[in-house]
């Protein structure tokens, strides 16, 4: 199983204090860790293009963080492996045709969620069979390269 996530702040989040975890909400998260994922498939919206979805990286899923991760008490997060050789951020996601096929896979697999712009819980989903199968020949049509060139500190 793999999990679709989407990342609304891709730009902003890339600060080194907010690298290998994202917040999660309680009840979806264990539900994801139920089902033992490898890889979170992260996509967001590209600014101007409303409508549209880029699938931005794939990241190697792990249960315990791999970098130090600021606590808040009440907050649940998914962690990610950002120097592992499978986490990879995706180069030429942002032409239009691969826009055009990532936005109609999204549709397709998760119309629900983008109806309600991916708020709240409708931003993260389990990823099974067929879903995984497309979005991996997707990825294979585009650029990728390591997300992160070296383990942070």
């Amino acid at each position: 199983m793999d999990v679709f996530f989407y990342w609304k702040d891709f730009s902003d989040d890339l600060k080194p204090d907010q690298i290998g975890w994202f917040k999660s909400h309680g009840d979806k998260l264990a539900e994801l860790q139920d089902g033992a994922p490898d890889y979170l498939w992260v996509f967001k919206t590209p600014k101007g293009l409303k409508g549209q979805v880029q699938l931005m990286a794939r990241l190697r899923w792990v249960d315990t963080p791999v970098v130090p991760v600021p606590r808040a008490p009440g907050e649940s997060r998914v962690f990610y492996d950002p120097g592992h050789a499978d986490s990879v951020r995706y180069l030429n996601s942002g032409e239009a045709p691969a826009l055009a096929v990532a936005t109609d896979w999204v549709r397709r697999y998760f119309p629900v969620a983008v109806r309600s712009n991916f708020q709240g819980a409708n931003g993260q989903h389990a990823l099974r069979g067929p879903a995984v199968q497309e979005l991996n020949k997707l990825a294979k049509t585009l650029a990728a390269e390591p997300f992160l060139v070296t383990r942070p500190a």
